[in-house]
């Protein structure tokens, strides 16, 4: 308007005048013009008109929204936006933690798997790789601010060295077992520490009854390691035993004291049954043989032997590879410095005598109930036995021969206790001169020789040839046989420790055998007056017991001291027993009923 007021100042009165005019012809031509716009775009306008309607509800539906919008949907959204960061801190944070398991899933895999890995190897006998790996997760377990699953790792990989503990000792309990496979345990086991001094807690899976504050771990190891070896040697030996003890009748493995003398009163036992116990015997003396010497030379192998070990840094070890251990570095585990070992003090002077129980007791209850001719084989490989152990140290022959020589005069007792009697053909002792008995000259000498009975030479035979005179009397011929064959075994194995007792106890055999044919004899020796039909007989009595006094009882007393021992009777003097005693008695008693 301003602009059209500007515009009539710059015109000139005429055009001014003009003006109106002007103004109405453009009025008229304008509104021809809408009139014939208006019929020609009615439906323009209308649709127009259509859409502004539409525009200003839109236009109110949506300042109504925004205004529920800024009044009520923002401070919902904003107060639930608050709260979103409160919900999803513990998921995130889990998330975390899962996302870093998934990182390290390769790490944690390997790590739970070396209980596993232990479990193997011991199973498979890799000590060395199993106690690497002990250490490895316990130096990670001893490290400040541990994870809780190293813990739980931790008390398996425990377990597990606790089962190889269990193996080890079982390896020291295992028959057969030679030196390498027990230095090799025991190697381990010191190294395990398992029997080391104050760990009376079970620390490490280990019982605290396997340690002792008074006593070292080597004196402990080698306890541990005597009392496996020493089981096994039992267990070898039980069944040798069993044998020999069911042949005997022996109910327990108890031995007679010392005090107890060999009696003659011995079980019943067949030739068979003593030839199975000399066989079992000698079995017996070759296991214990092979076991005891297997235990000392082990055992000062292994702990008398032993050089202190410096402590020495041994290389890292690389953990078994796990299938996923391609992609990452390998775990290096180092195993600890060994420490140097004092080597225990020698448990020698109470193994020797703990090994030769197993040995000497049953050797004096079984010995002499064996025969002379079978006793020399097993002294000759128990000597042996004694002197292969001279070289580690136990050296037992002088208990041998004790054992032997009291085996040897029980044998010997018992063969002139069972020789046959000498009257044996007469079957009563009988003293009167009844017509119903036998006589002298019927059985007790030849009939060749019974007019003229040979009398006793003055020049003695050598102590093994018999006198030749004997044999005119069987019976006593007979009787010396037997004497002799005791004697001739006795050859073979004859102890010098026991000469005055086997020469008392031949003197008593003797002594026991003149007493009966004293008394048998002198019924039948009759004066020069009542002679007549007994005659004959009465010197058929006096010859043969001047045969049996002066020939026989000299002879066997010969045979046995110098035949057997080479020593001369004359040097051996008087014995002052109670068979010498006896048989002297009984030649005074022969000599004054001859004479009167």
């Amino acid at each position: 308007m301003d602009e059209y007021q500007t515009h009539l100042t710059t015109l000139s009165l005429p055009a001014l005048l003009a003006e109106p005019g002007t103004l109405q012809t453009q009025a008229h031509h304008l509104t021809s013009s809408l009139t014939s716009l208006t019929h020609t775009s009615y439906p323009t306008f209308l649709s127009l008109h259509q859409t502004t309607t539409a525009l200003s509800n839109s236009l109110s539906s949506l300042s109504s929204s925004l205004s529920d919008l800024i009044s009520t949907s923002l401070p919902a959204l904003q107060e639930a936006t608050a709260a979103w960061n409160t919900r999803t801190t513990d998921v995130l944070r889990e998330r975390s933690k899962a996302r870093l398991v998934l990182d390290q899933h390769d790490k944690i895999k390997d790590l739970l798997d070396i209980p596993i890995f232990i479990d193997s190897c011991v199973r498979n006998g890799y000590f060395q790789e199993a106690l690497a790996l002990w250490s490895h997760v316990n130096a990670m377990a001893a490290r400040p601010n541990a994870p809780p699953i190293l813990a739980s790792v931790h008390a398996e990989v425990e377990t597990a060295i606790a089962q190889m503990l269990v193996v080890l000792l079982g390896t020291l309990n295992e028959p057969g077992r030679k030196l390498p496979a027990l230095w090799k345990a025991v190697n381990f086991l010191r190294k395990m520490e398992a029997f080391g001094p104050g760990k009376d807690k079970p620390e490490h899976g280990i019982p605290g009854c396997l340690a002792s504050d008074e006593a070292s771990s080597e004196e402990l190891l080698a306890l541990a390691f005597l009392s496996g070896r020493l089981a096994c040697l039992t267990t070898a030996l039980e069944p040798t035993a069993r044998d020999i003890h069911r042949l005997t009748n022996s109910v327990s493995f108890s031995s007679p004291t010392d005090e107890e003398l060999p009696s003659l009163d011995k079980p019943h036992l067949s030739d068979r049954d003593k030839e199975d116990i000399a066989r079992y015997l000698k079995k017996y003396i070759d296991a214990w043989r092979e076991g005891a010497y297997d235990i000392l030379t082990q055992y000062s192998t292994i702990f008398l032997e032993q050089q202190p070990q410096q402590s020495l840094p041994t290389s890292p070890t690389p953990a078994p590879r796990s299938p996923t251990h391609q992609r990452r570095s390998s775990v290096q585990l180092h195993q600890p410095q060994l420490t140097s070992t004092t080597p225990a003090p020698s448990l020698l002077p109470l193994l020797s005598p703990h090994l030769l129980s197993h040995l000497l007791p049953l050797l004096k209850s079984t010995l002499p109930l064996l025969p002379l001719p079978l006793i020399p084989s097993i002294l000759t490989q128990l000597t042996y036995c004694a002197t292969a152990f001279t070289r580690v140290g136990l050296d037992f022959r002088g208990l041998i021969g004790g054992l032997v020589s009291s085996a040897v005069a029980s044998a010997v007792r018992q063969g002139l206790h069972v020789i046959e009697p000498l009257l044996s053909h007469n079957n009563n002792n009988r003293k009167s001169r009844s017509a119903s008995e036998r006589k002298p000259s019927e059985w007790l000498i030849t009939a060749s020789a019974a007019d003229a009975p040979p009398a006793p030479a003055q020049i003695q035979t050598p102590p093994h040839i018999p006198p030749q005179m004997l044999a005119a009397y069987p019976p006593l011929a007979k009787y010396t046989n037997a004497l002799l064959g005791v004697l001739n075994s006795l050859r073979l194995l004859a102890p010098v420790s026991i000469l005055y007792e086997l020469v008392s106890a031949l003197d008593a055999t003797l002594g026991k055998a003149g007493e009966e044919l004293v008394d048998y004899l002198k019924g039948f020796i009759v004066t020069g007056s009542e002679k007549g039909e007994w005659e004959r007989d009465d010197r058929v009595a006096r010859a043969a017991g001047e045969a049996y006094f002066r020939v026989l009882v000299p002879f066997v007393r010969r045979a046995l001291v110098e035949g057997v021992y080479g020593v001369e009777i004359g040097k051996l003097g008087e014995l002052g027993g109670e068979g010498e005693e006896s048989l002297r008695g009984l030649l005074e008693e022969w000599e004054r009923i001859v004479s009167t």
